[in-house]
């Protein structure tokens, strides 16, 4: 059982809440994270994110999460295919140099409660 003042184990963090993803420049959502790192997230949505594709996402968060109400990161689509629910399709995106205000969401998830469980 992992104490509430352990440090994170590096693998993705279980969401309790999927959070909601969008297009940045559009507003448009792609989805809902459904496991995040330091380093990416894996999205579910309702179309196909083609692999390659650079995108400005905004990662919205419950109020009072982290002090914020969502982190701007830019993020390479790695993989994408059908989820296990085959009306919902699965993207992994790696992000590129997020900023430290990003990282630091992802990094500490004992100062969110109600966000992510362990």
């Amino acid at each position: 059982m992992r104490d509430e003042h352990d440090p994170a184990p590096p693998e993705a963090a279980a969401l309790i809440l999927y959070l909601q993803v969008l297009d940045a420049a559009t507003g448009e959502e792609l989805g809902r994270a459904v496991d995040l790192t330091g380093e990416g997230l894996r999205l579910v949505g309702q179309r196909e994110i083609p692999v390659g594709s650079r995108h400005d996402l905004r990662i919205l968060l419950p109020a009072g999460a982290a002090g914020r109400r969502g982190a701007y990161v830019t993020a390479v689509c790695r993989w994408a295919g059908r989820d296990v629910n085959p009306d919902l399709a699965a993207t992994g995106f790696l992000f590129e140099n997020p900023p430290p205000a990003a990282r630091a969401i992802v990094a500490r998830p004992a100062a969110q409660p109600g966000l992510l469980g362990r």
